[in-house]
Protein backbone atom coordinates (compact mmCIF):
# COMPACT_ATOMS: atom_id res chain seq x y z
CA UNK A 1 0.00 0.00 0.00
CA UNK A 2 1.45 3.40 -0.92
CA UNK A 3 1.79 6.31 1.49
CA UNK A 4 -0.78 8.62 -0.09
CA UNK A 5 -2.22 10.82 2.68
CA UNK A 6 -5.88 9.92 2.45
CA UNK A 7 -8.05 9.36 5.49
CA UNK A 8 -11.61 8.14 5.82
CA UNK A 9 -13.41 7.82 9.13
CA UNK A 10 -15.30 4.60 9.86
CA UNK A 11 -18.61 4.65 11.67
CA UNK A 12 -18.98 2.25 14.58
CA UNK A 13 -22.22 0.34 14.36
CA UNK A 14 -23.64 -3.12 14.90
CA UNK A 15 -26.92 -3.11 13.06
CA UNK A 16 -26.95 -0.50 10.33
CA UNK A 17 -24.76 0.33 7.35
CA UNK A 18 -22.09 2.88 8.13
CA UNK A 19 -21.87 4.99 5.00
CA UNK A 20 -19.04 7.40 4.40
CA UNK A 21 -19.36 10.87 2.98
CA UNK A 22 -17.53 11.43 -0.29
CA UNK A 23 -19.03 13.00 -3.39
CA UNK A 24 -18.33 12.85 -7.09
CA UNK A 25 -17.12 15.89 -8.95
CA UNK A 26 -19.36 16.77 -11.91
CA UNK A 27 -19.05 13.92 -14.45
CA UNK A 28 -16.32 12.27 -12.35
CA UNK A 29 -15.64 8.66 -13.27
CA UNK A 30 -13.97 5.98 -11.15
CA UNK A 31 -13.37 8.21 -8.11
CA UNK A 32 -10.27 6.86 -6.33
CA UNK A 33 -11.34 7.88 -2.82
CA UNK A 34 -14.25 5.53 -2.38
CA UNK A 35 -15.65 5.94 1.12
CA UNK A 36 -15.61 8.53 3.90
CA UNK A 37 -17.36 11.28 5.87
CA UNK A 38 -16.14 14.05 8.08
CA UNK A 39 -16.20 12.57 11.55
CA UNK A 40 -13.75 13.03 14.40
CA UNK A 41 -13.03 9.70 16.02
CA UNK A 42 -10.15 7.52 17.13
CA UNK A 43 -10.94 4.63 14.78
CA UNK A 44 -10.37 5.36 11.12
CA UNK A 45 -10.66 3.49 7.84
CA UNK A 46 -8.75 4.34 4.69
CA UNK A 47 -10.46 3.34 1.49
CA UNK A 48 -9.32 3.60 -2.11
CA UNK A 49 -10.05 2.32 -5.61
CA UNK A 50 -6.51 1.68 -6.83
CA UNK A 51 -6.87 0.04 -10.26
CA UNK A 52 -9.57 -0.42 -12.89
CA UNK A 53 -9.25 -2.19 -16.24
CA UNK A 54 -12.14 -2.67 -18.67
CA UNK A 55 -11.78 -5.25 -21.41
CA UNK A 56 -12.86 -8.76 -22.31
CA UNK A 57 -12.74 -12.16 -20.67
CA UNK A 58 -10.21 -13.80 -22.98
CA UNK A 59 -8.91 -13.82 -26.55
CA UNK A 60 -11.43 -16.53 -27.44
CA UNK A 61 -14.29 -15.13 -25.33
CA UNK A 62 -15.11 -11.50 -26.01
CA UNK A 63 -17.59 -11.19 -23.15
CA UNK A 64 -17.08 -7.68 -21.72
CA UNK A 65 -15.47 -7.69 -18.27
CA UNK A 66 -14.05 -5.24 -15.77
CA UNK A 67 -11.38 -5.72 -13.13
CA UNK A 68 -11.46 -3.51 -10.02
CA UNK A 69 -8.96 -3.47 -7.15
CA UNK A 70 -9.86 -1.82 -3.84
CA UNK A 71 -7.81 -1.23 -0.69
CA UNK A 72 -9.15 -0.79 2.85
CA UNK A 73 -7.16 -0.09 6.01
CA UNK A 74 -8.47 0.03 9.59
CA UNK A 75 -6.32 2.38 11.66
CA UNK A 76 -6.44 3.66 15.22
CA UNK A 77 -6.95 0.26 16.82
CA UNK A 78 -5.35 -0.54 20.16
CA UNK A 79 -5.44 -4.27 20.94
CA UNK A 80 -7.45 -5.17 24.05
CA UNK A 81 -9.07 -1.72 24.17
CA UNK A 82 -10.10 0.50 21.25
CA UNK A 83 -10.62 -1.87 18.36
CA UNK A 84 -13.04 -3.38 15.88
CA UNK A 85 -14.40 -6.81 16.69
CA UNK A 86 -15.87 -7.22 13.20
CA UNK A 87 -16.09 -5.18 10.00
CA UNK A 88 -18.18 -6.13 6.96
CA UNK A 89 -17.54 -4.44 3.63
CA UNK A 90 -20.15 -4.87 0.91
CA UNK A 91 -19.62 -3.56 -2.64
CA UNK A 92 -22.80 -3.57 -4.72
CA UNK A 93 -22.68 -3.08 -8.50
CA UNK A 94 -25.58 -1.77 -10.56
CA UNK A 95 -26.18 -0.63 -14.15
CA UNK A 96 -26.62 3.13 -14.58
CA UNK A 97 -28.54 4.66 -17.49
CA UNK A 98 -29.24 3.31 -20.97
CA UNK A 99 -26.44 5.01 -22.89
CA UNK A 100 -24.08 2.36 -24.19
CA UNK A 101 -26.70 -0.38 -23.86
CA UNK A 102 -29.22 0.04 -26.73
CA UNK A 103 -31.13 -3.09 -25.79
CA UNK A 104 -31.97 -1.54 -22.43
CA UNK A 105 -33.28 1.60 -24.12
CA UNK A 106 -35.54 -0.45 -26.38
CA UNK A 107 -36.93 -2.35 -23.42
CA UNK A 108 -38.18 0.63 -21.47
CA UNK A 109 -35.92 3.64 -21.64
CA UNK A 110 -34.19 5.43 -18.82
CA UNK A 111 -37.06 4.82 -16.41
CA UNK A 112 -37.16 1.06 -16.99
CA UNK A 113 -35.73 -1.73 -14.88
CA UNK A 114 -31.98 -1.96 -15.53
CA UNK A 115 -31.24 -4.72 -13.02
CA UNK A 116 -30.74 -7.34 -15.74
CA UNK A 117 -27.79 -5.24 -16.94
CA UNK A 118 -26.14 -5.13 -13.52
CA UNK A 119 -22.54 -6.38 -13.70
CA UNK A 120 -22.12 -9.86 -12.21
CA UNK A 121 -19.31 -10.83 -9.85
CA UNK A 122 -17.44 -13.53 -11.77
CA UNK A 123 -14.51 -13.85 -9.37
CA UNK A 124 -13.04 -12.22 -6.29
CA UNK A 125 -10.16 -12.44 -3.87
CA UNK A 126 -9.93 -13.08 -1.04
CA UNK A 127 -12.48 -15.84 -1.51
CA UNK A 128 -13.70 -18.21 1.16
CA UNK A 129 -12.30 -18.35 4.69
CA UNK A 130 -8.80 -17.05 5.50
CA UNK A 131 -7.15 -17.21 8.93
CA UNK A 132 -4.17 -15.33 10.33
CA UNK A 133 -2.69 -14.55 13.76
CA UNK A 134 -3.62 -18.05 14.84
CA UNK A 135 -3.34 -18.92 18.52
CA UNK A 136 -4.27 -21.90 20.69
CA UNK A 137 -5.29 -22.06 24.32
CA UNK A 138 -6.29 -24.81 26.70
CA UNK A 139 -9.84 -24.77 27.96
CA UNK A 140 -10.31 -26.92 31.05
CA UNK A 141 -13.08 -27.80 33.46
CA UNK A 142 -13.35 -30.01 36.48
CA UNK A 143 -16.31 -31.96 37.74
CA UNK A 144 -16.80 -34.34 40.65
CA UNK A 145 -18.93 -37.41 41.11
CA UNK A 146 -19.49 -39.68 44.06
CA UNK A 147 -19.46 -43.46 44.41
CA UNK A 148 -21.33 -44.95 47.36
CA UNK A 149 -19.74 -48.13 48.68
CA UNK A 150 -22.25 -50.57 50.10
CA UNK A 151 -21.38 -52.99 52.92
CA UNK A 152 -20.18 -56.30 51.58
CA UNK A 153 -19.35 -54.95 48.17
CA UNK A 154 -15.72 -54.50 49.08
CA UNK A 155 -14.13 -56.03 52.19
CA UNK A 156 -12.01 -52.89 52.58
CA UNK A 157 -14.85 -50.43 52.13
CA UNK A 158 -16.65 -49.04 55.08
CA UNK A 159 -20.41 -49.19 54.84
CA UNK A 160 -21.91 -45.84 53.92
CA UNK A 161 -18.63 -44.20 52.88
CA UNK A 162 -18.85 -41.78 49.94
CA UNK A 163 -15.82 -41.29 47.70
CA UNK A 164 -15.43 -38.16 45.52
CA UNK A 165 -13.50 -38.33 42.26
CA UNK A 166 -12.41 -35.20 40.40
CA UNK A 167 -11.96 -35.35 36.65
CA UNK A 168 -10.26 -32.66 34.61
CA UNK A 169 -11.13 -32.18 30.91
CA UNK A 170 -8.49 -30.25 28.96
CA UNK A 171 -9.26 -29.29 25.36
CA UNK A 172 -7.01 -27.43 22.94
CA UNK A 173 -8.97 -24.69 21.23
CA UNK A 174 -7.82 -22.44 18.44
CA UNK A 175 -8.60 -18.85 17.55
CA UNK A 176 -7.52 -16.52 14.78
CA UNK A 177 -8.19 -13.35 12.88
CA UNK A 178 -10.56 -14.17 10.04
CA UNK A 179 -11.19 -12.67 6.61
CA UNK A 180 -14.03 -14.06 4.51
CA UNK A 181 -14.87 -13.17 0.92
CA UNK A 182 -17.94 -14.22 -1.02
CA UNK A 183 -20.26 -13.28 -3.86
CA UNK A 184 -23.65 -11.97 -2.75
CA UNK A 185 -27.11 -11.13 -4.06
CA UNK A 186 -28.24 -7.68 -2.95
CA UNK A 187 -31.70 -6.42 -3.88
CA UNK A 188 -32.28 -9.43 -6.13
CA UNK A 189 -33.00 -13.13 -5.82
CA UNK A 190 -32.30 -14.38 -9.34
CA UNK A 191 -29.66 -14.16 -12.02
CA UNK A 192 -26.03 -13.82 -10.99
CA UNK A 193 -24.52 -12.25 -7.84
CA UNK A 194 -24.21 -8.48 -8.14
CA UNK A 195 -22.14 -7.80 -5.02
CA UNK A 196 -18.92 -8.75 -3.26
CA UNK A 197 -18.91 -9.09 0.53
CA UNK A 198 -15.84 -9.18 2.76
CA UNK A 199 -15.95 -9.80 6.51
CA UNK A 200 -13.06 -9.16 8.91
CA UNK A 201 -13.13 -10.60 12.45
CA UNK A 202 -10.69 -10.26 15.29
CA UNK A 203 -8.92 -12.99 17.23
CA UNK A 204 -11.31 -12.81 20.17
CA UNK A 205 -9.06 -14.55 22.69
CA UNK A 206 -6.26 -12.07 21.94
CA UNK A 207 -8.56 -9.03 21.56
CA UNK A 208 -6.49 -8.26 18.51
CA UNK A 209 -8.84 -6.08 16.51
CA UNK A 210 -9.49 -6.83 12.84
CA UNK A 211 -6.75 -7.00 10.19
CA UNK A 212 -5.39 -3.51 9.57
CA UNK A 213 -5.13 -3.78 5.77
CA UNK A 214 -7.16 -5.55 3.09
CA UNK A 215 -6.61 -5.42 -0.66
CA UNK A 216 -9.37 -7.03 -2.73
CA UNK A 217 -9.67 -7.82 -6.43
CA UNK A 218 -13.03 -8.26 -8.18
CA UNK A 219 -13.63 -9.48 -11.74
CA UNK A 220 -16.97 -8.34 -13.14
CA UNK A 221 -18.80 -9.77 -16.12
CA UNK A 222 -21.04 -7.47 -18.16
CA UNK A 223 -23.71 -8.46 -20.66
CA UNK A 224 -22.69 -8.86 -24.33
CA UNK A 225 -22.59 -5.48 -26.02
CA UNK A 226 -22.89 -3.61 -22.72
CA UNK A 227 -20.66 -0.53 -22.72
CA UNK A 228 -22.87 1.53 -20.42
CA UNK A 229 -22.03 3.12 -17.09
CA UNK A 230 -22.36 1.17 -13.86
CA UNK A 231 -22.11 2.06 -10.19
CA UNK A 232 -20.39 0.64 -7.12
CA UNK A 233 -21.93 1.41 -3.75
CA UNK A 234 -19.85 0.59 -0.69
CA UNK A 235 -21.67 -0.32 2.53
CA UNK A 236 -19.83 -1.03 5.78
CA UNK A 237 -21.05 -2.50 9.06
CA UNK A 238 -18.74 -2.47 12.06
CA UNK A 239 -18.91 -3.82 15.59
CA UNK A 240 -17.02 -1.97 18.30
CA UNK A 241 -18.17 -1.09 21.84
CA UNK A 242 -21.82 -0.97 22.85
CA UNK A 243 -21.48 2.74 23.62
CA UNK A 244 -19.93 3.54 20.25
CA UNK A 245 -22.52 1.45 18.43
CA UNK A 246 -25.40 3.22 20.16
CA UNK A 247 -23.82 6.62 19.50
CA UNK A 248 -23.55 5.93 15.79
CA UNK A 249 -27.14 4.74 15.60
CA UNK A 250 -28.31 8.01 17.17
CA UNK A 251 -26.22 10.03 14.70
CA UNK A 252 -27.74 8.18 11.78
CA UNK A 253 -31.29 8.63 13.00
CA UNK A 254 -30.67 12.35 13.38
CA UNK A 255 -29.43 12.53 9.81
CA UNK A 256 -25.95 13.70 10.73
CA UNK A 257 -24.19 11.02 8.65
CA UNK A 258 -25.09 11.45 4.95
CA UNK A 259 -24.48 8.71 2.40
CA UNK A 260 -21.64 8.67 -0.11
CA UNK A 261 -22.07 9.06 -3.80
CA UNK A 262 -21.68 5.75 -5.60
CA UNK A 263 -18.52 5.38 -7.66
CA UNK A 264 -19.28 5.65 -11.38
CA UNK A 265 -17.49 3.18 -13.68
CA UNK A 266 -17.19 3.85 -17.42
CA UNK A 267 -16.01 0.99 -19.70
CA UNK A 268 -14.71 3.61 -22.16
CA UNK A 269 -12.17 4.96 -19.65
CA UNK A 270 -8.61 3.71 -20.38
CA UNK A 271 -6.96 1.29 -17.93
CA UNK A 272 -5.33 2.78 -14.86
CA UNK A 273 -2.45 0.30 -15.15
CA UNK A 274 -0.75 -1.83 -17.81
CA UNK A 275 -0.17 -4.75 -15.40
CA UNK A 276 -3.36 -6.50 -16.50
CA UNK A 277 -4.10 -7.55 -20.13
CA UNK A 278 -7.37 -5.88 -21.09
CA UNK A 279 -8.01 -8.48 -23.80
CA UNK A 280 -7.49 -11.42 -21.42
CA UNK A 281 -8.70 -10.50 -17.94
CA UNK A 282 -9.39 -14.16 -17.18
CA UNK A 283 -5.61 -14.69 -17.03
CA UNK A 284 -5.24 -12.38 -14.04
CA UNK A 285 -4.61 -14.24 -10.78
CA UNK A 286 -6.99 -12.50 -8.39
CA UNK A 287 -5.38 -14.30 -5.44
CA UNK A 288 -2.03 -12.73 -6.31
CA UNK A 289 -3.61 -9.28 -6.19
CA UNK A 290 -5.15 -9.93 -2.76
CA UNK A 291 -3.30 -8.87 0.38
CA UNK A 292 -4.18 -9.16 4.06
CA UNK A 293 -2.10 -7.72 6.89
CA UNK A 294 -2.86 -8.27 10.56
CA UNK A 295 -0.76 -5.42 11.85
CA UNK A 296 0.66 -7.80 14.46
CA UNK A 297 4.04 -9.54 14.44
CA UNK A 298 2.91 -12.82 16.03
CA UNK A 299 2.10 -15.68 13.68
CA UNK A 300 0.71 -13.76 10.73
CA UNK A 301 0.82 -16.70 8.36
CA UNK A 302 -2.37 -17.02 6.34
CA UNK A 303 -4.34 -20.24 6.27
CA UNK A 304 -6.85 -20.98 3.53
CA UNK A 305 -9.86 -22.94 4.77
CA UNK A 306 -11.65 -22.80 1.47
Amino acid sequence: MDDDPFEIILADTNEESAHYRLQNEPDEKQRPYVTGYDRKGALRVLGKLTDVVHGQYSASDEAPCSLAVFEFAALGQKPASRRYREVQIEIVFAAHGTEGRPAAARRGGAGGDLSRWDPAVKGLAPSGHKSLLQTTHTAGRKHAFEVYAEAGADPVATAGTSYAYEVSDAVERGDSMVVEGMEAFVGRAAGKPNAARFTLRENASQKSGVPRFLRVAILLERRPGDEGLFLATVNVRASVSVFADAGEKVHRIMGRIPMDDAVVFDPKVPPTTDRFPANNLSSVSLADECSIESGRTENTAETDSN
